[in-house]
């Protein structure tokens, strides 16, 4: 046997590993690096990184060269702490490790198991920084929302977000859908905040297996809130990450 016919051996036998686990499912399998945050707690007793971070093209009153800035890493831990309830903790870098930006601690429960393809969950989260310290004052900002996702257990998942950050309002929405049995999925989103206007978001995931995947995604923030038009800004981002999920006892993941 020659060693081309080795190798044709070899790819056939590997083919159906990589359809081995259900592509369909692992679509709302990370919060990041979406700006809605889904419904869903991690199991009892896991631990999971979502870590990532962009590039930033910044352009103030019509400048000819945008500047360019960038956040490396950007990262969410999140624990499976009761069955219906994960704690999480989230800090973001600016332009090095040695720069801390703000950090952010936070819990969520799982109001509405997922039934009928609907779940809800409530996730509160506190943010501060290394100006504001570790405080629970009134200065501290507190993002509360209301999660919700739909998922058809198929192709397609959809997740929405009522938030109140700072005394303001805000929504998302989104939309994933499966592309092909290799892993790919496609994602689009839309964000308002008061005072803001909308942001939009698409990209792309590339689950490796069940526990973990990598995300692709353009961040556009429009220019029709109010402060987008005080400030005449434009800005724009390229937005990269990966997440993994480690099962109680289970130190390293294999594909099923």
């Amino acid at each position: 046997m020659t060693s081309n016919h080795l190798l044709l051996l070899a790819i056939l036998g590997s083919t159906p590993a990589l359809a081995q686990f259900d592509v369909e499912q692992v679509n709302d399998f990370a919060d990041r690096p979406m700006e809605s945050i889904s419904s869903a707690v991690i199991p009892n007793g896991s631990k999971q990184i979502e870590a990532g971070g962009y590039v930033q093209w910044l352009t103030i009153d019509d400048d000819q060269v945008p500047d360019f800035s960038y956040a490396v890493p950007i990262g969410l831990l999140r624990y499976g702490w009761k069955e219906r309830i994960e704690l999480r903790a989230g800090a973001q870098w600016g332009q090095s490790l040695g720069t801390p930006q703000q950090a952010r601690l936070g819990i969520k429960w799982n109001a509405l198991p997922q039934k009928k393809n609907l779940g809800i969950s409530i996730n509160a989260e506190f943010e501060t920084s290394p100006e504001q310290g570790l405080s629970l004052g009134s200065d501290v900002p507190l993002d509360l929302r209301v999660c919700a996702d739909w998922n058809s257990f198929g192709r397609w998942t959809a997740r929405s977000n009522v938030m109140l950050y700072q005394g303001r309002l805000g929504f998302s929405a989104a939309m994933m859908c499966s592309a092909g049995r290799q892993g790919w999925s496609l994602m689009a989103e839309t964000n308002w905040m008061t005072g803001q206007g909308w942001d939009l978001q698409a990209g792309a995931f590339l689950a490796i297996n069940e526990n973990s995947r990598f995300d692709f995604t353009y961040y556009r923030q429009s220019r029709n809130g109010e402060i987008a038009q005080a400030l005449n800004s434009s800005m724009y981002q390229l937005r990269f990450g990966y997440s993994r999920r480690i099962l109680p006892g289970n130190a390293d993941f294999t594909v099923k």
